[in-house]
């Protein structure tokens, strides 16, 4: 368990490391137990626990660190007060049944199903005769529910006395078979075992507000004393929930609550009891004929997710406030179909979270050979409900993937890039590991998920050092996608309940990627975003205050495919919308049937689809792939455009800045010319470095700005088109040379200073560069630097070993230098092809010499390529180390100012993941390359520069 000493140690750690803050969670039986735990003196509620959570919150916000913490032990959320019969505990409605042949009588005792175990109390929610037309011989597999008549349904709720019933079936037709159904409640008797408390945690019910009461008031009564109520209002952070296990073991559960017929006829209009038999999340165990079992399942998973948002996510986002802090959650579910719209849940979440693992955003090398796309759209939806909703940061659950210690930070990277282009901007990893004395049985430590799920970030592993670059690279690139507000091209309409509805992980619901490759970013509407407040047109946009979309897409063929729908005042809306100008693409066939079991508007819908069709601003195309000309022809442009690219674009507008986030999801390195809309000259913003450049190469445009980017697969950069904003003048770039070059024959173009501009060359000869002053500027190029390759290299390794000391203690031997010499094609063995090293984990540091030769001179400098890496790493050049490598493309590491003519010693350091050492994987480690040094020399073009100018006068 966790004292005093050992929080602020690792706080102090956290801080070190370049994170902003951390969320206190409770993880102590989950696949690896800490020895010694003790529920009844160190579990949930208990002194030592408050005490523990007291110093969480008190330490982090100390280290001037935010501190978030889950509030129920485990998930989903439960606690130790409520029983499965009482109330409060999670429920679902069940149904017992009695088949009959025509004129037969049934009379006793009412059907009963079978009761979950620990289960014993059931509650009569109504008895519903009904005549059977298909599949009644015996019920019921999956392909062969029972399919009942609707119209057939006699109510015998009221008939029932003492638990007993008595109905007669009709005689006719003589063959018929009808069956009795009773629906009734009972607690599910689901428990949380995450929650490893001395008493029995059960799953509290999500959609009544006794759930809610029961979870709140253990808190009241058991958990929060004064001084931990003021550490966590003083933490700054959000109550945090994991996503929303309510199934079992992934199987559907029929959600039900103690006032859920009464709740579904106050907001569906209808009582649900003639309909009893056909609910279910997915698949009941009763249908009935036509359309009608999917009418009322639509209507009966809205109703238990309106029930969510207002019994369990208001009720949780008022007490946090109370608190002092704000909520972050998963809206979802991971494991099985859930009835919960994770888009509404976004709306009302001040942070709303997703998670990689879940929505299968992936960890994949190839082909693609860094990353899995398939999650994007389920984060392109959460980020455009929140967006529109008012909420500024969207976060992830990063970077969870099967087999811990086993991804390398590369792959890490990409996928961080990934989940940014499509509108995240909190990273929270997937986590820190507790390594008080006693947490763990065994080396390194301890570790929840064992050897089975990525990651524990910590200094257990060799890369803790390293890894301060990439919080930093991940701090930087959120600060900027935090700015003003996002912005998006297309909005599509979505029926969907998405991720959750059939347990689904992560498919893209716009298929067609031509939109993204042609720079258009685009968002997703459900009906609860059609009718919000902010959903209105003007100016040709929709939502214009905020993602100011510049047209509306109705896709019907959209996936995972479902029944396409739309409710009645939303055709209604999207009528008005269109007659308001707004284009509008319908892709497919158009519904005829409104949402929810409505059938009497069906015809009112028909006719506001046919008013659709004939306004002048709506197109209809077969297919996904007929959205881009569709668009094309009603002159929608997107804010940033390149011709069928992999680049990925995210966009920001602040009063002063337009932000254009690339992200290169290819497998392969790609320079894509791109135009981007803006006022005032292009930034370059590189996150590894901090650095702001002014483009040094560009052209104008009539709305901006043209410039030319280059990404390797997996990497991201920013372009900021501004006349200037606080990182121009926090860079002092008041003062930045005006003039640019719109086209140059040389190598590079480049700003070394950030001012004049300088062509770079790695062959002679003589090289033009048009100016934006209409001058062309020649360059002759006579010499050359001749700078050598590395030829051998020694390697220094300091292997991370169990130590003596116990499951926290770490051995860093260090091994006999070894000398490397590059294979024929210039590859360098990684460490599984070196004897001694294939289980060696940790850190290591490659040396070699390099000679610059008699040519270098002033305007002589050199690029370091590293190809491959195995790890991380890091660059110094005769004793001074260069600024953080950018991991995804060390393959142009500039060396200007860092060499000398004659010899040149350089050090790659490499430190690697823990995975062969600690859990017997096989993982490749080490510098591979080839490295390669490539000699340039440089003439700076001042005739570009007659006399400085304010950026913000440009």
């Amino acid at each position: 368990m966790m004292t005093p000493d050992s929080i602020k140690d690792q706080v102090a750690q956290i801080r070190a490391s370049g994170a902003g803050g951390y969320e206190a969670n409770q993880l102590t039986r989950v696949l690896e137990s800490a020895p010694g735990y003790d529920p009844a003196a160190m579990g949930w509620g208990t002194t030592r626990w408050t005490d523990t959570w007291t110093n969480l919150f008190t330490a982090g916000k100390a280290a001037g660190l935010r501190v978030d913490g889950i509030y129920t032990p485990g998930w989903s959320a439960g606690t130790q007060t409520v029983n499965p019969d009482g109330p409060g505990s999670a429920k679902e409605v069940t149904f017992g049944q009695a088949w009959l042949n025509a004129g037969a009588t049934f009379d006793g005792p009412l059907p009963t199903p079978t009761l979950p175990p620990g289960v014993h109390d059931q509650v009569l929610q109504g008895v519903v005769a009904y005549r059977c037309l298909k599949h009644c011989a015996a019920p019921s597999a999956k392909d062969s529910v029972p399919v009942l008549d609707p119209e057939s349904a006699v109510d015998l709720t009221d008939d029932v006395a003492d638990g007993e019933v008595s109905w007669t079936a009709p005689t006719a037709p003589a063959d018929a078979r009808y069956v009795l159904v009773a629906a009734w409640m009972n607690g599910t008797g689901q428990t949380v075992a995450l929650a490893a408390t001395a008493k029995t945690t059960y799953l509290v019910d999500h959609f009544s507000q006794s759930g809610f009461r029961a979870v709140k008031d253990y808190w009241d009564d058991h958990a929060m004393t004064p001084q931990l109520r003021k550490a966590m209002k003083a933490g700054g952070g959000s109550m945090f929930f994991d996503s929303l296990e309510l199934n079992r073991e992934g199987e559907q559960v029929r959600s039900w609550t103690g006032d859920f017929l009464q709740q579904f006829h106050k907001r569906r209009g209808y009582s649900l009891v003639p309909y009893l038999a056909g609910v279910g999340v997915t698949d009941p165990v009763f249908d009935f004929t036509g359309d009608t079992g999917d009418r009322v399942r639509e209507d009966y998973n809205q109703t238990l997710s309106d029930l969510f948002v207002d019994n369990h996510l208001r009720p949780l986002r008022s007490w946090a406030r109370k608190v002092g802090m704000t909520v972050r959650g998963q809206g979802y579910s991971s494991w099985g179909p859930s009835p919960i719209d994770p888009m509404d849940s976004a709306t009302l979440l001040d942070i709303p979270e997703g998670e990689d693992l879940s929505f299968t955003s992936g960890f994949t090398e190839g082909p693609p050979k860094f990353i899995n796309t398939r999650g994007s759209d389920v984060w392109r939806s959460m980020a455009s409900a929140a967006a529109q909703s008012g909420h500024n940061v969207v976060s992830t659950e990063c970077c969870a993937a099967s087999g811990s210690a086993q991804v390398q930070r590369q792959l890490l990277l990409a996928h961080v890039n990934q989940q940014f282009s499509v509108g995240v901007n909190q990273m929270v990893w997937h986590g820190w590991a507790d390594q008080s004395a006693g947490a763990a049985a065994k080396w390194p430590g301890f570790s929840p998920f064992g050897a089975y799920v990525a990651d524990v970030y910590g200094p257990q592993n060799p890369t803790f050092d390293d890894d301060k670059a990439i919080n930093t690279y991940v701090g930087r690139m959120q600060t900027v996608l935090r700015r003003g507000e996002l912005r998006g091209d297309v909005a599509i309409y979505r029926d969907d309940r998405g991720h959750s509805v059939s347990g689904s992980t992560g498919d893209l619901y716009f298929t067609d990627q031509s939109l993204a490759r042609a720079g258009y970013t685009y968002g997703f509407m459900n009906s609860t975003l059609m009718r919000a407040p902010s959903a209105t047109v003007s100016g040709g946009r929709l939502n214009p205050a905020g993602l100011g979309y510049g047209a509306f897409v109705w896709d019907t063929t959209a996936n995972p495919e479902t029944n396409p729908t739309m409710d009645l005042a939303d055709a209604k809306r999207l009528l008005s919308w269109a007659k308001s100008g707004l284009p509008v693409i319908v892709v497919g066939d158009l519904p005829t049937r409104v949402r929810g079991n409505h059938p009497d508007q069906d015809t009112k819908l028909a006719a506001v689809i046919r008013q659709l069709l004939a306004t002048r601003s709506v197109q209809q195309v077969a297919t996904e792939a007929g959205v881009l000309g569709a668009l094309s022809k009603a002159g929608v442009k997107p804010s940033v455009s390149y011709s069928d690219s992999p680049v990925v674009s995210l966009h920001r507008q602040t009063t002063d800045t337009d932000y254009y986030y690339l992200f290169n999801s290819g497998a392969d390195t790609v320079t894509t010319t791109a135009k981007f809309t803006g006022s005032g000259a292009p930034y370059q913003y590189d996150a590894w470095t901090g650095a702001v450049t002014r483009m040094p190469l560009y052209s104008r445009t009539d709305s901006g700005v043209r410039a030319t980017v280059s990404l390797a697969s997996g990497d991201a950069t920013v372009i900021a088109i501004t006349r200037g904003n606080e990182d121009t003048r926090a860079a002092q770039l008041r003062d930045v040379c005006p003039t640019y070059a719109t086209d140059s024959t040389a190598w590079t173009v480049v700003r070394p200073d950030n001012a004049h501009l300088t062509v770079r060359a790695t062959k002679t000869g003589s090289y033009e560069t048009r100016l934006s002053t209409g001058k062309t500027v020649t360059s002759h190029v006579k010499t050359l630097p001749n700078v050598t390759s590395p030829s051998t290299w020694t390697l220094d390794v300091t292997s991370w070993q169990a130590g003596s000391g116990g499951p926290n203690d770490t051995d860093k031997v260090a091994l006999d230098r070894r000398t490397i010499t590059p294979a024929a094609d210039g590859n360098l063995p990684d460490w599984q092809h070196i004897d001694g090293l294939a289980k060696v984990a940790g850190t290591s540091t490659y040396t070699t010499t390099i000679t610059t030769g008699s040519g270098w001179a002033a305007d002589s400098g050199a690029y370091l390529d590293l190809g491959k890496i195995n790890g991380l790493a890091t660059v110094t050049v005769n004793g001074r180390r260069l600024p953080a490598v950018n991991q995804l493309n060390p393959n142009k590491i500039d060396l200007r100012g860092y060499l000398k003519k004659g010899t040149n010693t350089i050090d790659v350091g490499v430190s690697t993941l823990l995975g062969n050492a600690a859990y017997n994987s096989n993982t490749s480690y080490g510098l591979v390359g080839p490295v390669k040094v490539t000699g340039y020399t440089e003439r700076n073009i001042t005739a570009g520069c007659p006399s400085p100018v304010k950026v913000g006068r440009q």
